[in-house]
């Protein structure tokens, strides 16, 4: 009884440290040296692309995103761009109205009735634009800024027809040196080298970032209701259709981190919720597709998904274990590195109060918190998700 019970500890704690360290190192490893390679579009074969992006209360962010928007680098022709409103009650409206973009064609869909960002876009797929007069689509937050190339980096893979959705990185800037920013900002880093190396070594990344990513039009299809994850049910319907899923370092964006544990809390939080609304309907795609797929999605995404559940796991074991051998220096070993698991977080929030920071102890109580944001997301989607509206992160 005890050993196998051992087995399950050494089980949980390695799965853990297989999905946030080895997983990574590995990618890396094989990963060394390759590049996106393939035949790529010229300027002049360059594809139709509908550029699509809700806005709710934007305000604070609008006019920059749309003075960006005209600054992109693309063929005047070959490039629309739609937004929308989600029944805004702040200046988003009127803020559009004023600076709307001149330099592409520019088309406000204004619905009077808030209704969540995917239910937004499905009814701009379905009733507000044609769809098949775009070989591309671009989905973009309304927050996000992108580089001038960022466009045609996007789209000159998908001479390919095998590719079937090419994502953008994000580089994050911090405004200030409050609360999590800086380990956001080193979470976001490191999934973004993640998603490069699944897109080089198996043509898998597996979710885009929901802030730019470009699908071929094709693969659009109806969000279900209600669902928090549009992105990550786009980008695995991609995967579904056996198309590549790939993400491309040349194509960036940028967004600023508000920096709030809060704040990210309650995303995390509707993220996970999301996620475990994906899971229930993609989870075949671990037996029903080859390894490129469901290795990544198994190594990346579900061992992620179930690590709050594995370190409860592991800690309870560790409790129960040393109760049955008090004596074993094994078991108090565990035990105590459990334990500091659940204080360093504590002390962090001490030393915060006393305005130290250390790094690696903000770190580690953002690896928790998060953690338990995704616990609390499991409960979420358990109880069921009434709605996919939200209150957008607060922008400084």
């Amino acid at each position: 009884m005890m050993s196998f019970l051992t087995f399950i500890l050494l089980l949980t704690v390695g799965l853990v440290v297989y999905n946030y360290l080895l997983y990574p190192l590995v990618l890396a490893f094989f990963s060394k040296g390759k590049s996106i390679k393939g035949e790529e579009f010229s300027r002049s074969e360059l594809p139709k692309i509908a550029l699509v992006f809700a806005a709710y209360n934007e305000e604070k962010v609008i006019v920059d995103k749309l003075m960006n928007l005209d600054s992109l680098d693309y063929p005047l022709d070959r490039l629309d761009i739609h937004v929308g409103l989600d029944h805004p009650d702040d200046q988003t409206a009127s803020l559009i109205k004023q600076h709307s973009p001149q330099k592409f064609p520019f088309f406000v869909h204004h619905f009077k009735e808030r209704s969540g960002k995917a239910n937004v876009l499905n009814k701009i797929f379905n009733y507000s634009l044609e769809i098949t007069d775009y070989d591309i689509v671009v989905m973009m937050d309304a927050n996000i800024i992108s580089k001038e190339n960022c466009l045609i980096e996007l789209a000159k893979y998908f001479k390919n027809e095998d590719v079937g959705l090419v994502a953008a990185v994000i580089e994050n800037s911090v405004k200030d040196d409050t609360d999590i920013a800086k380990q956001e900002q080193y979470y976001i880093k490191k999934e973004s080298q993640i998603k490069v190396h699944e897109g080089l070594l198996f043509g898998a990344t597996i979710g885009a970032f929901g802030a730019c990513y470009a699908i071929r039009s094709k693969y659009v299809k109806t969000i279900p209701s209600n669902f928090l994850m549009e992105d990550f049910y786009l980008s695995l319907n991609v995967l579904e259709e056996d198309a590549i899923c790939m993400t491309n370092p040349e194509a960036i964006v940028y967004e600023d981190l508000p920096g709030t544990l809060q704040e990210e809390f309650k995303r995390k939080r509707r993220i996970s919720a999301g996620n475990f609304q994906n899971l229930k309907i993609y989870i075949h795609l671990l037996w029903t597709k080859n390894w490129r797929v469901g290795l990544p999605f198994f190594s990346h995404k579900i061992l992620r998904w179930m690590s709050p559940f594995l370190i409860l796991t592991a800690i309870i074991l560790s409790c129960l274990l040393l109760a049955m051998e008090p004596n074993s220096f094994f078991y108090r070993l565990v035990f105590i590195l459990m334990l500091a698991n659940l204080i360093l977080p504590l002390v962090d929030i001490v030393l915060k109060r006393m305005n130290i920071s250390v790094n690696l102890l903000r770190l580690h109580r953002y690896f928790i918190s998060m953690n338990i944001a995704m616990f609390l997301g499991f409960i979420d989607w358990i109880r069921g998700v009434k709605t996919n509206i939200w209150k957008p992160t607060e922008r400084l």
